[in-house]
């Protein structure tokens, strides 16, 4: 897709579906829908990484009493009880703690694919607004920015708990000896204030880091997509230079990134380091004046060097929560951009997991085959197709044409019809059985050629290759049956994301195909052989009218290819959103304004 590319039509939304959410829940945060999505990690899975973590922090406690009362007193029962005891902390200390891991990460995948998911559906639903962001940017926010977001769940578990024990250390060393509760208490509040002073700094860096890296991306996308035309046109050293820039653009963002997260480290080792000092020196000082035993020496110790640990974890924080929180309000704004919510019910995946075409009742591809819709009608125009037609609308200016195309795709509420049924953007979704819009920008999936031409086919259709009847039919209308022999291994050959590894009128045929194999009872074409020659041009039309000449099917294409024009039943010349003219193309040919515009 290019930085103009709106939102794919072919979208996996059911009919019928949940509605699309209300525009006050398209600002609701991301974090904030994650952890509702999961009470059971608020109520069970962090009380149990509390007590994991507590665990482990009463170990060195435990190991000093035992020295004190047993190993120092010569008492060999406390001294056997307390290895016992210890033992069976650590024991319980460490199934808890894999337990809350695992329960975590399944947490955290599940969202990850949620929200991936949700997002995926909301970009091609077709009642959603349109877009106009770089490919490479929604596909960097539908998967990266999607995933460290989800990352939350993941942090929880370990933050929260290494907070709550650091606290109660503190006010077990407060208990031990008054400075050493301060000692803790002063390096907790200088490491709270350097995260705090941090953390903003860090957010805006790292939204300029994925703002930059997803313009990288577009432009690579961008780049890929049109490779065989710029070496058709001899500038591929430019389009090189061009990602160039914009890569070492990226590598200048993330470097500024990796600087201040590193700075936000040192520092917050440095108090760390400073307070493990301070509490080691005044520990030892109390233990050389008799004040502490060894056994408390010990466990003062220990306690500081794993709240140590503790907090060299949590120096961390500044930057995973800049990252997840910049990435989350990624994913809100893009849902927001599409007119949707986070927590949107259409986009669930128990509603995305059922979403299917109604192709019909029955059993076998004949009786899933969709009968006449009742045509299709744009009130607005005084424009009709019936069933059994096929209408050409040219329009001298593109911007006619282009408003048509959003009118019968429901992306604006004009009046359309298919039947009875009006074409709005809420109901767009359930016309999608009746009605195929195919715009003049289209999109081939990575697959095989049969699955490119399987994307829409009525069920029943046998897409095993067991049958390739119907891919043959679709290839003859589209004129591209030469790419059975172009391609090495004919239908199970391998199209390359977004047909890269096609020339530009090759992927147009196969999309017209792909529209042709759908055999919906109304169709729109836009321009679909703009990429084609005169020749080729004229074998298409002839075999598309040919092929949607059904009394049951009813077909619309604007275009200005004289071919398509003198093909069509019935020509409708329209000029400043208003029909001027119409009749046979012939016919049409004796006005000086229709043979100007289609001779240009």
């Amino acid at each position: 897709m290019s930085d103009t590319s709106m939102l794919v039509e072919e979208s996996t939304a059911a009919a019928p579906a949940p509605e699309p959410s209300t525009p006050a829940a398209h600002r609701r945060g991301v974090l904030a829908s994650i952890l509702r999505g999961h009470p059971r990690m608020l109520a069970l899975v962090l009380p149990l990484a509390v007590v994991s973590e507590a665990a482990e922090m009463a170990l060195p406690i435990l190991l000093g009493m035992v020295i004190d009362r047993g190993i120092v007193a010569g008492d060999l029962a406390v001294t056997l009880i307390g290895a016992a005891v210890i033992i069976g902390v650590r024991l319980v200390g460490m199934l808890l703690w894999i337990y809350t891991f695992v329960e975590s990460q399944k947490a955290c995948m599940y969202q990850r694919h949620r929200l991936r998911v949700g997002l995926t559906g909301a970009v091609l639903d077709p009642r959603s607004q349109r877009i106009r962001r770089p490919a490479g940017e929604v596909l960097s926010i539908a998967t990266s920015d999607a995933d460290k977001a989800s990352d939350v769940l993941d942090m929880l578990p370990w933050v929260v708990p290494s907070g709550l024990v650091i606290l109660g250390a503190t006010v077990w060393m407060a208990l031990q000896d008054v400075w050493l509760g301060a000692a803790m208490g002063i390096g907790i509040v200088v490491m709270v204030l350097v995260v705090r002073v941090i953390t903003p700094s860090l957010s805006r860096r790292y939204d300029a880091q994925q703002s930059e890296a997803a313009e990288a991306a577009a432009t690579a996308t961008d780049l890929v997509h049109g490779l065989r035309v710029l070496q058709g046109l001899g500038v591929q050293t430019r389009a090189r230079a061009l990602y160039r820039r914009r890569s070492r653009v990226a590598l200048e963002a993330a470097l500024v990134n990796a600087r201040y997260s590193g700075i936000s480290s040192g520092l917050t080792t440095l108090v760390t380091g400073a307070m493990l000092a301070a509490v080691v020196l005044i520990a030892t000082i109390r233990g050389l004046q008799g004040e502490l035993g060894i056994g408390a020496l010990i466990a003062v110790v220990g306690v500081a060097r794993q709240v140590m640990g503790s907090l060299q974890g949590l120096s961390n924080m500044p930057v995973w929560w800049a990252s997840m929180s910049t990435s989350a309000r990624r994913v809100r704004d893009l849902f927001s951009d599409l007119g949707r919510g986070v927590d949107d019910p259409a986009l669930t995946l128990d509603a995305l997991s059922i979403a299917r075409d109604d192709r019909g009742d029955g059993v076998g591809a004949a009786q899933q085959r969709r009968g006449g819709a009742g045509g299709l009608h744009l009130p607005g125009y005084d424009l009709s197709v019936p069933d059994g037609a096929f209408v050409a609308v040219a329009c001298s200016d593109v911007r006619d044409g282009d408003a048509i195309v959003d009118a019968v795709s429901g992306r604006i509420d004009a009046g359309a019809r298919v039947g009875d049924v009006p074409i709005t953007p809420a109901e767009r979704a359930g016309l999608r059985s009746d009605l195929l819009v195919e715009p003049h920008v289209v999109d081939l999936f990575d697959g095989t050629l049969r699955e490119q031409l399987a994307t829409r086919v009525p069920d029943g259709t046998a897409t095993d290759g067991s049958d390739d009847a119907w891919a043959d039919a679709a290839l003859r209308a589209a004129g591209a049956e030469d790419m059975l022999r172009i391609l090495p291994e004919g239908y199970d050959s391998r199209i390359l994301d977004r047909g890269s590894n096609l020339s530009g009128g090759q992927r147009q045929r196969i999309a017209l195909a792909r529209a042709v194999a759908a055999d919906t009872p109304v169709m729109v074409l836009q321009d679909p052989t703009t990429a084609v020659d005169a020749v080729t041009e004229q074998h298409i039309a002839e075999a598309l009218v040919a092929a949607r000449r059904r009394t049951d099917r009813a077909t619309l294409v604007v275009t200005r290819s004289p071919a398509l024009l003198r093909a069509a039943g019935h020509v409708v010349h329209l000029q400043g959103g208003r029909i001027v003219a119409e009749g046979r193309h012939l016919d049409l040919m004796e006005h000086d304004d229709y043979r100007e515009m289609v001779q240009r």
